[in-house]
């Protein structure tokens, strides 16, 4: 199998490159299906048609699904030929596995990476998953917690960079400056709606850590979706996003520019960030996903844009500064 990839970047100091594009979150669990063959094989056809189309970084997690997103990355990874497997950067995460969750400790963090291993072959990246409290916190960064384990299975060259997968500003900083991670990947933060990740982003570069950035479309509502339909307003209710959304889908349609385009390279135009992470249910939204990363985009776009976004109303939410 074999595709023309995507532009690489080097992700901080941790000499991983991956794709400025990589394809995450719950691979082939979001379909209205309840047959898990047929999620199965949408996964594998999934995984597949990005590698077709120039993908090469692949992120998952034993939290998605019950571990049903690392098996079924697990199984696309099985149908390569050495070669094309030996192109990609996987990253995944411990402390999410469903029969272990939130278990910190060392014995629990390696259980979780060897399962982990199991399923999916080599691994590049592995992330402590979504800690929520100062307690995980301090277990994760103190003697014999996840991060000492993550130290060492990087010193052996199991895995070759480590870091936070987490909502939250404080403890992606808390990461950041330990001195310890090589990377940090946050979500729904940055975006054209809301830039609030922009000043960690800032201390990341500052320590050498890469960016991967999570949720560029924040949650599809800058994917191109109706954003009156019924499910969508109930969703996200009151919320500034909803509103910031409709302004920015009418600018960019005004313009002739998909705002699904705008939204994702948003955040690939962006030097501080190596990879930009969708997470396509099908392979049709992948193929979507592709095109608006790729698709042309007039470089006058991009100064107009980022001066409607500066006077639009209402303000933005703070999103994981809260946390």
């Amino acid at each position: 199998m074999s595709g023309s990839e995507l532009p690489r970047r080097t992700l901080g100091r941790s000499r991983v490159e991956a794709t400025v594009l990589g394809v995450g979150g719950h691979i082939g669990l979001l379909l209205d299906d309840d047959d898990p063959a047929r999620r199965r094989d949408e996964a594998i056809r999934l995984v597949q048609r990005a590698i077709a189309l120039g993908v090469r970084y692949f992120d998952t997690s034993p939290g998605y699904g019950a571990c049903e997103s690392e098996e079924h990355l697990g199984a696309a990874l099985a149908t390569l030929d050495a070669e094309t497997r030996a192109s990609l950067t996987l990253s995944t995460k411990v402390g999410s596995h469903p029969d272990r969750l939130y278990q910190f400790g060392a014995d629990d963090v390696r259980w979780c990476y060897e399962n982990s291993r199991r399923l999916l072959g080599p691994i590049d990246i592995l992330l402590v998953h979504d800690p929520q409290s100062d307690e995980h916190m301090e277990t994760i960064m103190g003697p014999g917690g996840a991060l000492e384990v993550l130290e060492s299975l990087r010193d052996t060259g199991e895995v070759r960079a480590i870091g936070l997968g987490n909502r939250s500003h404080s403890r992606q900083r808390t990461f950041i400056e330990s001195g310890r991670a090589d990377i940090m990947l946050p979500s729904y933060d940055y975006h054209p709606i809301r830039q609030s990740l922009g000043p960690l982003f800032d201390r990341a570069v500052g320590a050498g850590v890469g960016i991967i950035n999570g949720s560029p479309y924040q949650a599809g509502l800058l994917a191109g979706i109706d954003l009156d339909d019924a499910a969508t307003v109930e969703r996200f209710g009151d919320s500034p996003d909803l509103e910031r959304a409709r302004q920015i889908y009418r600018w960019s349609t005004e313009r002739g520019v998909e705002v699904g385009a705008l939204a994702v390279q948003w955040s690939i135009r962006d030097s501080r960030i190596g990879a930009t992470l969708v997470g396509p249910r099908t392979v049709a939204e992948l193929e979507a996903n592709v095109r608006h990363a790729t698709a042309e985009v007039p470089e006058e776009i991009w100064p107009e844009i980022a001066a409607f976004i500066d006077q639009l109303e209402p303000p933005p939410e703070s999103g994981g500064e809260a946390f």
